[in-house]
């Protein structure tokens, strides 16, 4: 079932009402119906071209709908928008593979009188629906600026019917938007169905001061960190967290990309500032990470041993609870809240350092310059390091280079605009493989020291049997090994990226900004400068 709405300025839901009915269709009973659309915080089903509603009248039922198609139709007893969940929907397999680990929220409620006018054939069979629907509230109690509107309603198999009422709508002056009344409500009241777009890329030119671009990098940043807060403390899903966490570190590190950009004063103030809400939100995200990984992680172990592993899992559990209750009340602490409103302050006020008196020396020089020589300046950093790192080198100097990568990413990432969207993808793929790596040795050394410190926690539980102490040491060494693969892969990992090739996509990189690095800084060759 697909629809498409109608509207006249003139006339009214009953007027249409009547038109319908001296034209043969049925007019059934006027009932009140609220509808919600659920969809992740980023707007994963809108992206995937899909809808999901939750249509309350005496009882709930749940419509997937993608465009175009017919909808799947689930009834539901309980008509909260937080029991649409998947993993108890027929529309598991549909959805999951799509949400992922994001939770389904309200995005908008619009309630309406609902009067449905159909048309049967001679067995009395619908062929066609036209829902009026009129007094329409958003949110049930704010008069939506669309009062009334007209859908049809398409059903499988009779697309002749549905072009009829179409055209007998058009007929009457109705004027059709080809899309549904609940995006029109949307539109009207400024809401975006398609979900928070969490880009940190602002519109930037090369030409224009440094302290002008890092700036509307860092309100950007704030925008995201503000956006994902309500969703953290409420520990609504893990990706709050994950996106809140990722905008405190960009946020740090453009901080640090901006030496001589940023009054020195300002910048350490606030990068250490970030530095401890960055340390605040470690342990919670850690944590999250091993659940979401948790079947991964125990698959290759079989059944047997996963069950075994249950009281590790609940462990597991109730310590992210404790830490993200804990994460919560640093969130709402009075240094965070000073922290928050001294960057809202500092933004507001330009955020160029010139408090001072004294202007930074590259607060002036043109952004894509400033730019360019951080970026030169990060992957010479990642391929020093790397460069550095054999077989016998610790665990440590790996993170090191995982955090080096990371802050070259995070320069392509909020300084996008300035780059061609293609010579700077071709460059991150290169990127990405390395960081895959590194990103798996670390989780993996994380996790597996977490595990030692819990299985002495739960070796001292009395209900803790020998089998589930035995199944915990399967589980270690298998964490281990997949550490060890990731240090094993890592040289082979590295000496794909160090290569002309990516040293190729790096320059045509540049130069899709007008910009190259002639001049600027960069190592040696190195042992893999001949590749």
């Amino acid at each position: 079932m697909s629809s498409d709405s109608f509207t006249h300025p003139e006339m009214s839901g009953d007027e249409v009402s009547a038109r319908l009915a001296d034209a043969g269709f049925c007019i059934g009973p006027a009932v009140n119906v609220r509808r919600t659309v659920l969809d992740t915080f980023d707007g994963r089903l809108s992206a995937a071209g899909l809808r999901l509603e939750l249509r309350e009248e005496d009882s709930g039922e749940l419509l997937l709908s993608e465009r175009r198609s017919p909808a799947d139709q689930l009834a539901v007893t309980a008509v909260s928008p937080v029991d649409a969940d998947p993993d108890r929907s027929p529309f598991r397999a549909r959805l999951a593979p799509v949400i992922g680990v994001r939770a389904l929220i309200p995005l908008m409620t619009v309630t309406a009188r609902r009067t449905v006018a159909v048309r049967r054939d001679g067995a009395g069979k619908i062929r066609v629906a036209v829902a009026v629907q009129d007094r329409v509230l958003l949110g049930g109690s704010q008069p939506a600026s669309l009062g009334w509107g007209v859908e049809v309603e398409a059903l499988q198999g009779y697309a002749k019917d549905a072009d009829q009422a179409r055209a007998l709508l058009a007929s009457l002056g109705l004027t059709s938007h080809g899309s549904t009344l609940l995006d029109l409500v949307a539109e009207g009241a400024g809401v975006d169905l398609r979900g928070y777009e969490g880009s940190p890329t602002v519109p930037l030119e090369a030409d224009e001061p440094a302290r002008d671009g890092f700036r509307r990098v860092l309100v950007r940043l704030a925008d995201i960190f503000d956006a994902n807060w309500e969703g953290t403390v409420n520990d609504v899903d893990p990706e709050f967290l994950h996106d809140l966490r990722v905008a405190v570190r960009r946020t740090r590190s453009v901080l640090a990309q901006g030496r001589h950009v940023v009054a020195s004063g300002d910048r350490d103030r606030f990068r250490h500032g970030f530095a401890w809400l960055g340390e605040q939100t470690g342990p919670a995200r850690d944590l999250d990470v091993y659940v979401t990984e948790w079947d991964r992680y125990v698959a290759p172990l079989g059944s047997n041993a996963a069950a075994l592993l249950a009281p590790l899992r609940s462990h597991i559990v109730s310590l992210r609870q404790d830490e993200h209750e804990r994460l919560a009340r640093a969130l709402h602490s009075e240094p965070c809240r000073d922290l928050r409103t001294a960057w809202c302050s500092w933004l507001r006020a330009g955020g160029d350092g010139t408090g001072t008196g004294t202007m930074p020396r590259d607060a002036g020089r043109p952004l894509g310059e400033v730019v360019v020589e951080r970026m030169v300046a990060a992957q010479d950093q990642v391929l020093a390091r790397g460069r550095g790192i054999g077989p016998r080198s610790p665990a440590e100097d790996l993170h090191e280079l995982r955090k080096d990568a990371k802050k070259l990413r995070y320069l392509l990432e909020c300084f996008a605009s300035l780059l061609a969207g293609g010579p700077r993808k071709a460059f991150v793929q290169h990127l990405k493989a390395l960081q895959d790596n590194l990103g798996e040795h670390q989780d993996t050394e994380v996790h597996a020291s977490r595990l030692r410190e819990m299985s002495k926690d739960l070796y001292r539980r009395p209900e803790t049997t020998a089998d589930t102490m035995l199944a915990m040491g399967q589980l270690s060494e298998q964490l281990d090994r997949r550490r060890q693969a990731a240090r094993d892969e890592f040289s082979e990992r590295f000496a794909a990226y160090d290569t002309k090739r990516t040293r190729r996509a790096f320059a045509d990189l540049l130069s899709s900004a007008g910009l190259s690095s002639a001049g600027l800084s960069s190592p040696g060759d190195g042992s893999a400068g001949g590749r």
